[in-house]
């Protein structure tokens, strides 16, 4: 009977490790897309991160001084088959962008096996960005999907004066409600097993929870001009973080798109999407920009 305690035991402390190995796993894929399918020259470009990894990407000249970093979402790539970014840095170069769109470490064509919910991407990114544009010639946007938004963010707190404009597409802001939602939809694991669950993510895996969590840092970035977009249907970014976004901060600018669910607003109405960012960067800066947007069929 003994044993069969300590086996059981041992079940029940190992499936948690098991678990959050798992989810943390990156999403590799063939990148299958390519600029020149839009009829632009184009440069391949490569980056190493501090930890020794290899990122790859695209980045897409324009005669003019303002740019845009497209980030993907977890287990995406520059692919986009997820969210549309393909497609959307079609639209912002035909606007007149340098365009650069990467695989996040762990995703596409780039070396990893881990992601760390943007606490090691987005000083991969930033590294990355400023080995690009060291000294600050161009005028730079970020656009980020989900755990890409969220790397948009936390770039934009560590290096506010060099990024002017955030779209941030479905970020979570409470990641704690996030983790304990997942960990219940995808393992069956009860929030009470919480607590562990973060506890092993520090100690065997090198990530800690609360760096994620984006309740302070929006509170802190409210009044830069950053543009949050959510979708009605996201079973994922629930309503609570929109919620929670506006508690953070009173001012944000705020685009819900109705009827559609986690990032597929782009992709659903893109002509209704992109009015939405050409409305928000004509008054950023002046007003609030809030608004709901039927993409429904």
């Amino acid at each position: 009977m003994k044993m069969v305690f300590v086996f059981l035991l041992l079940i029940l402390l190992s499936y948690p490790v098991w678990v959050v190995h798992k989810q943390t796993l990156g999403s590799h894929e063939r990148v299958e897309k390519s600029p020149s399918e839009w009829g632009a020259v184009f440069e391949n470009i490569e980056y190493k991160t501090s930890d020794g990894l290899k990122l790859y990407g695209w980045w897409v000249p324009a005669k003019s001084e303002k740019a845009v970093l497209l980030i993907h979402g977890n287990g995406g790539s520059r692919n986009g088959f997820h969210s549309g970014v393909f497609e959307l840095g079609k639209w912002y170069r035909e606007h007149g962008y340098n365009v650069m769109m990467v695989d996040l470490r762990a995703h596409g064509e780039s070396e990893g096996q881990r992601i760390y919910f943007g606490a090691r991407e987005h000083e991969d990114l930033l590294g990355w960005v400023r080995s690009i544009d060291p000294k600050g010639r161009f005028e730079w946007m970020i656009h980020g999907f989900s755990m890409g938004a969220v790397t948009a963010l936390m770039m934009k707190q560590k290096d506010p004066s060099r990024f002017k404009w955030v779209v941030a597409d479905a970020p979570w802001i409470d990641f704690h409600i996030l983790a304990k939602q997942e960990l219940y939809r995808r393992a069956n694991l009860p929030p009470l097993f919480y607590g562990y669950v973060s506890f092993i993510a520090k100690r065997l895996f090198g990530m800690e929870f609360a760096t994620v969590d984006n309740k302070e840092r929006c509170r802190k970035l409210c009044g830069s001009d950053i543009l949050y977009i959510f979708e009605s249907e996201d079973t994922l970014v629930t309503p609570i973080h929109r919620i929670l976004l506006e508690r953070a901060c009173s001012e944000a600018n705020i685009v819900t798109f109705e009827g559609v669910g986690h990032v597929d607003a782009f992709k659903e109405c893109p002509d209704l999407y992109t009015g939405a960012i050409s409305r928000f960067l004509s008054i950023a800066g002046k007003k609030r920009f809030v608004t709901a947007i039927n993409c429904g069929k």
